[in-house]
């Protein structure tokens, strides 16, 4: 299966959110190759954001060789088709841009659903199917 993750799965997983163990249990499904992702360079920008204003460069750098050197991992880079759809998306949706961004990379790449614990990406569900990570691994 082919899925694609939001920011906020990763930073859960990092900072130990109260969704995190959901969201740790698809980030091991991808890293054990049961699952393949979708990852669009918003999210990788935004992770390495994070991890700047942390000052945290070498888990960063471990962040983006983990991603770049799996074979789980198809990272999307922003085309003029992709910002032409999201360009759709956020007049569609009233998304922000950068959200608008990553649904359309998850579109481009396949991807049969978008993973996130942001529910008001929900309001993009006319382009592909959005699912917490709780609802993906079927916790109530």
């Amino acid at each position: 299966m082919n899925v694609s993750v939001d920011t906020n799965i990763f930073v859960g997983v990092l900072n130990k959110e109260s969704l995190s163990a959901s969201s740790k249990e698809i980030l091991d499904k991808i890293d054990s190759g049961s699952l393949d992702c979708v990852v669009s360079t918003v999210v990788i920008a935004e992770m390495c954001a994070g991890y700047h204003m942390a000052g945290e460069a070498d888990e960063k750098d471990d962040f983006l060789a983990h991603l770049q050197g799996s074979q789980s991992y198809d990272i999307i880079e922003l085309s003029v088709g992709i910002a032409d759809q999201a360009g759709r998306i956020k007049a569609a949706t009233g998304l922000k841009l950068p959200d608008a961004i990553i649904v359309a990379s998850a579109v481009k790449g396949e991807a049969e659903c978008l993973i996130t614990n942001d529910e008001s990406l929900k309001k993009a569900a006319e382009f592909i199917k959005v699912v917490t990570s709780r609802e993906f691994v079927g916790e109530k």
